[in-house]
């Protein structure tokens, strides 16, 4: 039972006239007729009755024809449906944000203001599957891998170490991190990138950080770093400016902290999503190349 023989049968049976519905299908009435035929066949029932030169449509017909009313409509809707639908999946964007939060949605804020009818669907989740572009961050050397149908690029950002004001360190040019071991830290979740990377870098000299708190926000990690609770982590850039006066951000002289920032574009099928990816990685490199002039 093929679509173009429901539709054909629909016809012939609003019309009451084989030759009117092949008028209105522009068909020749033979093959209307013959379509007819084997859809009766197949159902090994008659769907229509004649009545002179017109024609009825049976008691099984009837049944067809109430069937098949709101089926054809729906039909008919799809295509124009899916068009939308197309549309608007065109228009949307998935991101990924597993580091850099606040910077990354920042520039979302910033793109949307130029781009107002595109759409965002934000998550921060590594199991975040089908995602346009993804956001996250890594150890130099140590970057993910991608699929020929995707794009990458990375940006480095040095890590500092922000100490309270009123510190010992706070006169300090540079510390060597191994310096730190004794020192409690203030640190983001241990959900997120950077707090592995983190402790990465302890360990690389010697110690593992003894967290006294952990925080999802950037600003409590250097309210409570302000308030001489322990010292922290602090990215050049990503996270903004340090703006306290409580705080003193430090270069780390040994060992070499930094990361990888790394935005990936995994639908390059979709001119939206590519155009997005490049737009974020022209304004990153902007930012990290001011970040590293100051």
């Amino acid at each position: 039972m093929e679509l173009t023989q429901l539709k054909y049968f629909y016809a012939a049976a609003e019309c009451g006239h084989i030759t009117k519905a092949a008028e209105k299908l522009h068909i020749a009435q033979p093959a209307l007729t013959q379509s007819i035929r084997r859809l009766e066949n197949e159902l090994g029932v008659k769907l229509f009755v004649r009545r002179g030169r017109s024609i009825a449509l049976s008691r099984c017909g009837e049944y067809l024809y109430k069937q098949l009313g709101g089926v054809l409509k729906t039909l008919d809707r799809v295509p124009c449906e899916l068009l939308k639908i197309a549309e608007l999946e065109e228009k949307t964007i998935r991101v990924n944000i597993l580091a850099a939060s606040l910077l990354i949605t920042e520039l979302i804020i910033e793109y949307k203001r130029l781009h107002p009818d595109i759409k965002f669907f934000l998550h921060q989740s590594e199991d975040a599957d089908n995602c346009d572009c993804t956001i996250s961050a890594n150890l130099p050397g140590n970057l993910p891998s991608v699929s020929k149908s995707s794009e990458m690029k990375s940006f480095s950002e040095e890590i500092k170490l922000a100490v309270p004001a009123d510190s010992e360190y706070s006169e300090l040019s540079s510390i060597s991190l191994s310096d730190t071991k004794d020192k409690g830290f203030i640190s983001l979740s241990g959900s997120k990138p950077f707090h592995t990377i983190c402790e990465t870098l302890c360990r690389m000299v010697g110690f593992t950080p003894d967290v006294v708190f952990e925080s999802d926000s950037p600003s409590t990690v250097r309210g409570l770093i302000g308030a001489g609770m322990g010292v922290g982590f602090w990215p050049a850039y990503t996270w903004g400016s340090i703006n306290s006066d409580n705080v003193v951000l430090l270069p780390i002289s040994y060992p070499d902290c930094r990361r990888e920032i790394t935005v990936i574009c995994n639908n390059i099928e979709s001119s939206a999503a590519c155009e997005f990816y490049r737009y974020l990685c022209t304004r990153l490199e902007e930012i990290s190349e001011k970040a590293a002039d100051k």
